[in-house]
């Protein structure tokens, strides 16, 4: 059976991507910082003995070194974890850039380095979840740490991929837009008290602004991973996905 770690999947596209994977009886291990709301994702899963959860912060070196003493192999790294803090750039102390760095960041590269061994071995997969701002969406004054992390993530997928290529482990990244969670209601009602606009509106503008007709779901970002999974040729693939609508780029 093939297995797959996926953090940050207590809930929003994590979870989506738990649920597409386990339905297709793939052993998923889930890991998020809630192992309340863990447990709940397991018990909706489609197949739960085929899943395990794991609670950990990920943002330290140490939380990650110790996940590969729980989970030894896996064929698919999907890195997922990662909320940073939105807001008016005064307020943004050195606490929330680490805070948003250490999270999404380098619990990616850690992740990615710490289980490289074994993803050789099986060949396996590392996909990377970045987003919309820092990739190709307009910057936004009220997410510059999100925005910078997304950045950081992409050229890191880039240049992983290359390498993966030699070690035949194959790196992608999905950059999705605006994405009905809630994690996207945290930052709106946080950008409608710098903005000055309610929720309503500001959903209203960014859907404008990035020229789509509605905002992407979870479950579409989830069955894109799976046809990666499926892609014999998916290293270094770069995808935009927003409104429901993909473009594919290829970084090599």
């Amino acid at each position: 059976m093939k297995i797959a770690l996926i953090t940050g999947a207590s809930q929003g596209i994590g979870a989506s991507i738990a649920k597409v994977l386990n339905k297709v009886k793939i052993k998923v291990i889930l890991v998020a910082r809630s192992r309340k709301n863990l447990k709940q994702i397991q018990k909706n899963l489609t197949y739960p003995k085929y899943s395990k959860i794991i609670s950990k912060d990920l943002r330290s070196l140490s939380a990650c070194k110790s996940l590969n003493k729980k989970v030894k192999k896996i064929n698919f790294l999907i890195n997922v974890a990662g909320a940073t803090k939105g807001g008016h750039f005064e307020k943004l102390s050195d606490k929330f850039w680490d805070d948003g760095f250490n999270l999404k960041f380098k619990s990616a590269l850690r992740l990615s380095r710490i289980f490289w061994p074994t993803l050789k071995r099986n060949k396996g997969k590392i996909i990377n979840i970045g987003g919309g701002a820092g990739a190709w969406e307009k910057p936004l004054r009220t997410f510059m740490i999100g925005g910078s992390v997304n950045a950081a993530l992409n050229h890191f997928s880039k240049s992983l991929a290359l390498q993966g290529k030699i070690d035949k482990v194959s790196v992608s990244i999905i950059n999705p837009g605006m994405t009905l969670t809630g994690r996207l209601n945290k930052l709106l009602k946080t950008d409608s008290k710098v903005l000055k606009k309610s929720v309503e509106q500001l959903l209203k503008d960014r859907t404008k602004d990035a020229k789509i007709k509605r905002p992407t779901k979870p479950e579409e970002v989830a069955k894109l991973v799976y046809k990666l999974i499926k892609d014999r040729k998916s290293n270094g693939k770069i995808i935009k996905i927003d409104g429901g609508k993909k473009e594919i780029l290829k970084w090599y």
